[in-house]
């Protein structure tokens, strides 16, 4: 059981995602298998990433289309 309440939160998952969830914590990393939550903690942080990434590349070619303006 989980101590530490300021570092981690509990989640509730259909039976269906987390079957699916388990599947992806053998192909998440090729070579190594995950466990469920790092499995759900590495696709959430690189899908987080991946937003940041665009918001910024929207945000730099809205930047540059003003200067050329």
């Amino acid at each position: 059981m989980c101590r530490d309440k300021e570092h981690y939160h509990s989640i509730s998952l259909r039976n269906k995602v987390y079957s699916k969830l388990g599947t992806l914590s053998e192909k998440v990393l090729p070579g190594t298998k995950l466990s469920k939550a790092k499995t759900a903690e590495k696709i959430i942080n690189d899908s987080f990433s991946n937003l940041n990434a665009t918001s910024t590349e929207i945000t730099n070619d809205n930047r540059q289309q003003r200067q050329k303006i």
